[in-house]
């Protein structure tokens, strides 16, 4: 039995969409489409407007219905399966990348639309709030000049890659050589920021 008190398991959702039954999308999204709305605008409000939220929604089920056929109990649970794969789309959007995935994929059986799961990921996203060097990190960030900030955050927010020079240089009203500017300079800035924390005595990092 689901938490929901349904008799529907999470593994009769993915059947049914895997089999393309509108009904297990309908049941799929009244279990998960909030909690996958909610990490997405936890983890990446930060770095995404609201229309580039609701893209990375769109991205995110469109791709969990097309590769249900895709999931099995041994990638985990059903929920961590498909917030790895809104991880994604929002990443991808933040490198630009939405272009992205060709139609030819679903048709390629080596492909994975949720990737491996980070070492740090749980069943409701990244929880890396105990880890002294990330919070050491997110003090550094916080004293840069606002344009590096929202350059690092940004980059940190696309995983492996860096986010779009020319969608960040639209954002903030810039060119794309200010923003690689920039970054190289919020870089340094950064490390050094970070090691006079990391320096720091305990009680005087607040």
């Amino acid at each position: 039995m689901a938490d929901d008190g349904s008799t529907v398991t999470d593994s009769d959702i993915a059947l049914m969409m895997a089999e393309k039954d509108q009904n297990g999308l309908r049941l799929f999204l009244e279990r998960y489409g909030g909690r996958i709305k909610a990490y997405l605008v936890k983890y990446y409000s930060s770095v995404l407007h609201e229309g580039e939220l609701e893209e990375a929604l769109n991205a995110a089920v469109y791709n969990i219905w097309r590769f249900a056929d895709r999931y099995h109990e041994g990638k985990g649970f059903l929920s961590s399966w498909c917030i790895r794969i809104a991880q994604r789309a929002a990443q991808s959007i933040v490198r630009r990348e939405m272009k992205y995935r060709s139609k030819n994929l679903e048709y390629d059986v080596s492909y994975d639309p949720a990737g491996d799961p980070p070492v740090e990921e749980t069943a409701e996203g990244l929880d890396q709030a105990d880890d002294p060097r990330l919070e050491n990190l997110h003090r550094a960030i916080e004293t840069l000049p606002s344009l590096q900030r929202a350059i690092i955050k940004a980059d940190l927010a696309a995983g492996n890659g860096l986010a779009d020079a020319g969608r960040l240089a639209e954002i903030y009203g810039t060119s794309k050589n200010s923003i690689y500017v920039s970054r190289s300079k919020a870089r340094e800035n950064l490390k050094k920021q970070a090691e006079k924390i990391s320096r720091r005595p305990a009680g005087k990092r607040s």
